[in-house]
């Protein structure tokens, strides 16, 4: 009966919106409502063929799928209790269906990894236990999570889906591959692929090819598990072509001063396309992009590229001044958050800085404390064009103590969503600050790049009270931006709809 107020309270209170525009946006906010669940996390919103929105998100005992249209008018809701012990690991569309994977741990050893499939014409779930598996005590189900869900694929074709899980012993590591029908959930095929007693394995990214086929990559460890040995790199990248019969391998050499922190694999013109940041000096540091291009049938190399940071990098982040003296250095402790991909075959990266800092805090007589900060700051994009050549990059020269961006393209342009002090500061030099100061209020931004690296921006609106959106927390899919506010009771939505 609690759940079904809920609902109804849900449906009145998204009954009315406020409608607001920019120069690149259409801004839709639903009226404030009471949210039981106390979630901000959005794991993924897509859109059906009648333009329904559907979104899901997880609170700590529940997950919620809900359903409005495109003015943030709601329709439905639709709640599955869960254990306290799934946790969220990935999430697929598929024919007007969302399907969202967890994994559940009973056990210190063992794990269990459901689907939640959610209806959006009946408004109704189902729930099926993909596989069981045993892990070393305490250990994760999947390795490598990030935000690109390295561990799951879909086919182009949308027929397949593809999970991998990891195996690790006290000696030795090696991975499953589990293959499915993408509409009935049935297993195609799995296999167990690269056991090695003597080396160390760490997978990077995944991809399925319509025909069911595997594509892996990982790094390859000549000698336990350090980045380095003697000054070189300590790997070397070992791709696998998995089918439901066979299991092919073939290695990526690296040069003595080549560094690549990870690989991602895509298609392009039926060849795989392996894209990552490479250093000649550094473990994690970043002096360019490297691109590979590989022979599906052989696992040949066929073509790579390594090239360099643009100047205009360099100039974002430290100024005109001083970036020809910064020009042959490398940028470190930047992760890479979104690799995405337009309809010309043109990719950007967007990568953020990320370090951890403590400070010893003196409290007199009664001793003192180590104060943590976490920094999220500078952002690094690169565009490749189809061809691989790196057409530009550019940076936004930013400070942050929380997560702070989202990005994806629209209309051949690349938005970067975040929020900043009310005031951008423009500096003698050329730079833009993104900040916001200890006493600053702070506003909601979007930065635009071109298909020629030029940049705008645009404030969508000051926050004030609990209407400060989470663009961290958001997600994009058809044309639409959809993030909540960040009070956890007191929920309002809102709907950046592109121009």
């Amino acid at each position: 009966m609690k759940l079904f107020y809920s609902s109804l309270l849900f449906i009145f209170l998204f009954s009315s919106t406020s409608i607001s525009q920019n120069n690149h946006f259409v801004v839709h906010e639903s009226q404030k409502y009471i949210d039981q669940f106390k979630s901000t996390n959005i794991l993924n919103i897509y859109t059906t063929d009648n333009d329904l929105n559907v979104i899901a998100r997880k609170s700590k005992t529940y997950l919620v799928f809900e359903t409005f249209d495109n003015k943030a008018k709601g329709k439905k809701i639709k709640t599955v209790k869960l254990s306290k012990k799934e946790s969220f690991v990935g999430e697929l569309f598929y024919n007007n269906q969302l399907r969202i994977f967890m994994v559940e741990s009973p056990s210190k050893t063992e794990r269990i990894l459901h689907c939640y499939t959610y209806n959006v014409a009946s408004n109704n779930y189902t729930k099926v236990t993909l596989l069981e598996t045993t892990v070393k005590k305490k250990s994760a189900l999947f390795s490598g999570q990030n935000k690109r869900q390295t561990n799951f694929s879909i086919s182009p074709n949308k027929k397949f889906i593809a999970i991998t899980t990891d195996i690790e012993k006290k000696n030795s590591n090696s991975y499953n591959i589990h293959v499915y029908n993408a509409e009935n959930l049935e297993l195609t095929y799995s296999k167990s692929y690269y056991s090695n007693t003597e080396k160390y394995y760490r997978s990077s990214d995944m991809v399925v090819d319509d025909n069911a086929v595997v594509y892996n990559v990982g790094k390859e460890y000549f000698k336990g598990k350090r980045e380095r040995k003697n000054a070189k790199a300590n790997y070397s990248y070992v791709i696998n072509k998995i089918d439901k019969d066979n299991i092919e391998t073939s290695a990526i050499s690296l040069k003595e001063d080549e560094y690549i922190q990870s690989l991602n694999l895509s298609f392009v013109n039926d060849n795989l396309r392996l894209i990552g940041y490479y250093s000649e000096d550094k473990v994690f540091g970043i002096k360019g992009v490297s691109t590979f291009i590989v022979d599906t049938n052989n696992l040949e190399v066929i073509e790579k590229k390594k090239q360099k940071l643009p100047l205009k990098v360099f100039e974002d982040l430290y100024g005109y001044r001083n970036a020809k003296n910064k020009k042959n250095a490398e940028l470190t402790s930047f992760t890479l958050d979104y690799l995405l991909e337009d309809e010309e075959g043109n990719t950007y990266l967007v990568a953020e800085e990320f370090y951890v800092t403590q400070v010893y805090v003196s409290n007199g007589m009664n001793g003192g404390m180590y104060v943590t900060t976490y920094h999220y700051d500078d952002i690094l994009i690169t565009k490749l064009d189809a061809d691989g050549n790196l057409n530009w990059g550019r940076s936004i020269f930013k400070r942050d103590t929380s997560p702070s961006y989202n990005a994806f393209l629209n209309n051949g342009k690349l938005h970067v969503l975040l929020n900043s002090g009310k005031n951008l500061t423009a500096k003698t030099d050329g730079r833009l600050k993104v900040s916001k100061g200890w006493f600053e209020s702070s506003s909601l931004y979007v930065f635009l790049y071109d298909k020629d690296g030029n940049v705008s921006h645009e404030k969508i609106q000051d926050n004030k009270g609990k209407t400060k959106y989470i663009p961290y927390k958001g997600s994009f899919a058809d044309g639409k931006f959809v993030m909540y506010n960040h009070s956890k009771s007191k929920k309002q939505l809102m709907i950046l709809d592109c121009k």
